[in-house]
């Protein structure tokens, strides 16, 4: 689906996920009713996701680093 600055409420409501999809995280659209503007929709730009820090925590809990070696290790190995 191209990339489309309005579109009627009917389009929106039937080809969402299409319309959704088509947009990149912080596009907007604005969303018409009988040629008038109703409102709009943005996709939100992805939010970041923070790791926790594994080897803090193992140091935290007073167990050695190289325990998360060993625990990947079996994981891996049981596959």
């Amino acid at each position: 689906m191209l990339y489309m600055k309005t579109i009627t409420a009917r389009q929106f409501q039937h080809s969402f996920s299409k319309t959704s999809g088509s947009l990149k995280p912080g596009q907007s659209i604005t969303i018409t009713k009988r040629g008038k503007p109703l409102g709009t929709f943005t996709r939100l730009p992805a939010r970041p996701i923070k790791m926790p820090d594994f080897l803090a925590n193992l140091k935290k809990l007073n167990y050695s680093p190289d325990l998360g070696d060993e625990i990947l290790k079996e994981f891996n190995d049981s596959l």
